[in-house]
């Protein structure tokens, strides 16, 4: 008779501590950069979008790599359509957009986030956790593409880039 097969632990194996720590400081920058986007954007908090573009400005390509092999999308251009889709969505209610302000003065206190924000982080960390390399930029990217609804969708409309591609690129980007 056969020996019985090995159990299967579902326990992963501990992260080494070099990715770990890669994890981390991708982490800080992630959400700061986020939060200082949308204080720069007039926004209190950041939400999907300025995590997406938080994404393509962070030292990690992985993002920058994938939109780069669908357009010539770059990190000015997603900020520029984040306005372009705040106004539109105003105009849609008939409200005008208003002049931004200066940037908001830096936060303080402990971070806060919009839900948007929150989701697209905590699905960019499962979604790493199936990589090798930890956590990338284009985990966040493609999380935030995932969004069917919002102003990430809208942006990415905006930009002429269709949702699948977008997922496909950031897919390919890091691979498991």
């Amino acid at each position: 008779a056969a020996p019985p097969p090995e159990p299967r632990h579902s326990r992963k194996e501990p992260m080494p501590l070099r990715t770990a720590l890669q994890d981390t400081r991708l982490i800080a920058a992630l959400l700061t950069t986020a939060e200082q986007e949308a204080r720069a954007l007039g926004d209190a908090e950041p939400g999907a979008e300025h995590l997406l573009l938080a994404a393509l400005l962070v030292n990690d390509p992985s993002a920058r790599e994938a939109l780069a092999t669908l357009a010539a999308v770059d990190a000015a251009a997603v900020r520029s359509a984040i306005v372009a889709v705040y106004s539109a969505s105003l105009a849609d209610l008939g409200v005008a957009a208003p002049q931004l302000d200066p940037a908001l003065p830096p936060a303080s206190g402990a971070y806060r986030s919009e839900v948007s924000a929150q989701e697209v982080f905590q699905r960019a960390r499962i979604l790493s956790r199936r990589s090798r390399s930890g956590l990338r930029s284009a985990h966040v990217l493609r999380a935030a593409a995932e969004r069917e609804r919002g102003t990430v969708a809208r942006l990415l409309a905006s930009l002429a880039l269709e949702r699948d591609a977008v997922l496909a690129a950031a897919a390919a980007a890091v691979p498991d």
